[in-house]
């Protein structure tokens, strides 16, 4: 047992060293001189692959080795489907001849047609019975005996011995591979089958074609391509196609056949039929020829000869691809930092630095149309010195120079003196010698821009490379420039639309304050008339009743119900009053003076509340003309406003400013507070009318909407700025009564806008 092991060890380890099985000299002479064709005939392969073990298991290790699925690779047309077809003639380039004193020694002639005839068998009784694909079974024809073809290579003289003892004894082959090699040729060509990668199927057909019973295992026919196989293998023994002279047939392949559905008859009908046919078949392939070491030599040099060329094709190829992986590499990188740049002058910048290294040039000039014409931008930039110019052209008053020439459609590029001429109209001396090329940067069917440049070398052309290069170049650089346009004209799109949104809100504010003033106009009317004659009567009879009432508790409770009836008069006063305010009465006024008495008048009851009111200006502040009385209501309210919010947070400050615009245009009155501020939903509502912060029953919410009325009657402004926890500050901008400017002007100082009046509650 000992021997045995280490016999059957040293035949694997010669099998882990085989990458590919020889060929009978005919055979290799026969494919050798097909793929010497610069253009091999791809049916003229395909036959001798499909004849030759050595060949197609070449051909389907290849496949597999270039990554093709070997479960996918299960025919020959497969492999020839994956495999194109001038790689697969080079891979056949290296096919090897068997050595002849081996051929007769071990009977390689008669192995060699031994698996042919099973290959044939194989496919018409696959063609027979339906149940298995007859390409496989072709396949796995040529492939069942491809651990004993090793075999016979890798060890002759052995194998002799084992030839030798089943000729003598007529013994069975796989137990005298066992005594005598320690392992046996299913076993051998399963193993050899696994390291090349095959397809399971093949696996298993190799492995087990010699056994009367085969289970399914786990894929659907594996078991029945292997019984195939059997089939055909002992068919073609029995028609004289067996693996040495003297072989036996052991059993009757009449009775596998009908273990498949076959009967005995249709079993001996396909042995003679591949009989007949085998010969036609491998005449035409040097099956069976025996070349002269001449012809075997002539052969060689033709195919050492085409693989040079092809190595030197490789070469080329190689360093190509190589040019064009740095090249790419390049155009990755260019386009990864021109995605971080958002101005087109940036990108252009970039550009022409990319374009001088990748392209040797020694002046490159990157320009951009503009989208609605009339001008162009650009880079004029040298290895040197960089950047020398970023100009900027108008080409209106220009004719025939605008850069739009149907020549400069092309996305090669093209000679550029007389296609450019705009340009050299302007910079030709800073430019330098040519020649000079362009190439149009486009984006779709748009025309973005182009970019200019002259190389070093006046006599060296512009190559196909440098050509795909500079196309390569303009096509990254338009999508980089029409991105570069479309960022700002989204930002200014943006600043337009927040700019039409905040007029929108500012006109939608007023109109629905329009409209609450138009409603409130037409309520405090009706009220007037239909509330104040009954209330009148409802006041009347109660004062009655008083008069006569003896009772002091009575009496008292008729006095509240009086006072109740003259306060709901007093708020549809109130309501009328705001609807339709009185006109007014304008008069020259000092803003100074008027801040001063209002924080003086308002003073005592701030004191009360624990808040100081005080006002300043300069002496020198410009007259505004309104109505005195009205403008100084408002300005009361707001400091009302501003002394009720500081008492909520105990106690504070309230000044009243008078500050002078630019050019004396206007007087603004400044309110402020450091009272708790506003929040946003409060803020966004302080002029709307009966709106109030505060609890309910503490101010009917008419005080600021009605000071933001009266001010606009005497045509003024009235903003707001409040946050909590920063207080207020309301800013109250009259016209100076000398020397006005335009109401556009004015409300363009004044920040926020009078349209989108902000306040605190009344």
């Amino acid at each position: 047992m000992p021997a045995v092991g280490l016999r059957r060890r040293k035949i694997e380890m010669l099998l882990e060293d085989l990458d590919q099985v020889p060929t009978l000299p005919g055979l290799a002479c026969h494919v050798l001189s097909v793929v010497t064709n610069d253009r091999p005939n791809r049916r003229d392969l395909q036959m001798a692959v499909e004849v030759d073990p050595a060949l197609a298991a070449k051909a389907l290790k290849l496949a597999i080795d270039l990554g093709h699925p070997a479960d996918d690779l299960t025919s020959i047309d497969r492999v020839f489907e994956a495999v194109p077809l001038e790689v697969l003639a080079a891979e056949m380039l290296n096919t090897q001849a068997v050595q002849r004193d081996l051929l007769d020694q071990v009977h390689l002639r008669a192995l060699w047609r031994h698996t042919l005839a099973v290959a044939m068998a194989a496919q018409v009784t696959a063609t027979r019975l339906g149940t298995v694909s007859p390409e496989t079974a072709l396949m796995a024809g040529l492939l069942h005996d491809l651990g004993q073809i090793a075999m016979r290579l890798l060890m002759p003289r052995a194998y002799a011995q084992v030839l030798e003892r089943v000729e003598a004894g007529g013994g069975d082959l796989l137990e005298a591979e066992r005594d005598l090699l320690g392992v046996d040729h299913a076993i051998l060509g399963k193993r050899l089958a696994q390291r090349w990668g095959f397809a399971e199927v093949f696996q298993n057909v190799i492995w087990l074609h010699h056994q009367a019973q085969v289970p399914e295992g786990s894929r659907p026919g594996v078991g029945t391509l292997a019984q195939v196989v059997r089939l055909a293998d002992l068919l073609a023994r029995q028609h004289g196609f067996g693996t040495y002279a003297s072989e036996q047939v052991a059993e009757n392949p009449a009775e596998v056949a009908e273990t498949l559905g076959l009967s005995g008859v249709q079993a001996e009908h396909i042995g003679r039929q591949i009989a007949r046919a085998i010969e036609l078949i491998t005449g035409p392939v040097g099956f069976d020829a025996d070349p002269t070491s001449e012809q075997m030599r002539t052969v060689y040099v033709s195919a050492n000869a085409r693989l040079g060329r092809l190595h030197r094709d490789r070469q080329r190829a190689t360093r190509r691809a190589q040019a064009e992986a740095a090249h790419a590499h390049h155009l990755i990188a260019l386009s990864a930092d021109l995605a971080a740049v958002a101005r087109p002058r940036e990108v252009m910048e970039r550009i022409a630095a990319a374009a001088a290294g990748g392209l040797g040039c020694r002046v490159v000039v990157p320009y951009l149309l503009a989208r609605e014409g009339g001008y162009v931008e650009g880079v004029r930039y040298t290895p040197d010195a960089g950047v020398e110019d970023h100009f900027l052209y108008d080409l209106g008053s220009f004719v025939n120079l605008e850069p739009t020439s149907e020549t400069l459609r092309s996305d090669r590029p093209v000679r550029a003196e007389q296609m450019e001429n705009w340009l050299f109209e302007r910079q030709g001396p800073t430019l330098g010698p040519g020649p000079f090329y362009t190439v149009a940067m486009t984006v779709g069917e748009q025309r973005v821009g182009g970019i200019v440049f002259a190389r070093p070398d006046a006599d060296e052309p512009l190559g196909p490379e440098a050509s795909d290069h500079a196309a390569d170049l303009a096509g990254i650089a338009g999508t980089a420039l029409k991105r570069a346009q479309a960022e700002a004209d989204l930002v200014a799109l943006s600043e337009e639309l927040a700019d039409a949104n905040r007029r929108l809100e500012s006109a939608h504010r007023a109109s629905l304050q329009q409209e609450n003033v138009a409603s409130l106009s037409e309520m405090a009317t009706g009220a007037a008339h239909e509330i104040n004659n009954p209330l009148a009567v409802i006041s009347g009879r109660l004062q009655q009743f008083a008069a006569d009432e003896q009772d002091p508790g009575r009496r008292k409770t008729f006095d509240t119900l009086i006072q109740q009836a003259h306060r709901i008069s007093d708020i549809l006063a109130e309501l009328k009053t705001f609807a339709r305010p009185p006109l007014p009465r304008p008069t020259l006024v000092d803003p100074v003076a008027l801040a001063h008495a209002t924080a003086e008048a308002e003073a005592p009851a701030a004191e009360a509340a624990g808040v100081r009111v005080a006002a300043e200006g300069p002496d020198d502040a410009p007259a505004i003309c309104v109505d005195r009385d009205q403008v100084a209501a408002a300005l009361a309210e707001v400091v009302r406003n501003g002394v009720q919010a500081c008492s909520q947070a105990g106690g504070g400050n309230v000044a009243v400013r008078v500050e002078v615009l630019p050019s004396r245009a206007a007087a603004r009155f400044v309110v402020t507070d450091d009272g708790p501020g506003m929040a946003p939903e409060i803020r966004s509502r302080a002029f709307d009318p009966f709106y109030s912060g505060y609890e309910a029953g503490r101010r009917r919410g008419l005080g600021l909407p009605k000071a933001y009325r009266a001010v606009q009657a005497n045509g003024g402004q009235m903003a707001l700025e409040s946050s909590p926890g920063r207080g207020t500050r309301v800013r109250i901008t009259f016209p100076a009564a000398e020397g006005q400017v335009p109401a556009d002007d004015a409300s363009a100082s004044d920040e926020p806008s009078s349209d989108a009046p902000e306040n605190e509650p009344s």
